[in-house]
């Protein structure tokens, strides 16, 4: 039953991961035009931005990221000072 309530917990982070990540790039796609017809983004003709806004979305994809860090240090024995 532990491991399933952990497996619960990391499938909650990650999918944290994603929806973050997404939100990440929905802004950055609201304001940034893509190179052509492929998906690399043109910076140089981007709208401007709110960086607050950006950084808060970035923020909140690390963040997510760092929540699942320790759960996969400890399935792999790893450690890092980060």
């Amino acid at each position: 039953m532990q491991e399933e309530s952990k497996q619960a917990q990391v499938k909650e982070k990650i999918e944290k991961i994603f929806a973050a990540r997404a939100q990440f790039f929905e802004l950055l796609d609201a304001n940034v035009p893509k190179k052509g017809y492929t998906d690399v983004f043109d910076f140089d003709k981007a709208k401007d931005v709110n960086l607050k806004e950006i950084y808060a979305k970035f923020y909140a994809y690390d963040y997510a990221v760092r929540k699942l860090l320790p759960d996969v240090y400890s399935a792999y024995d790893v450690k890092f000072n980060v």
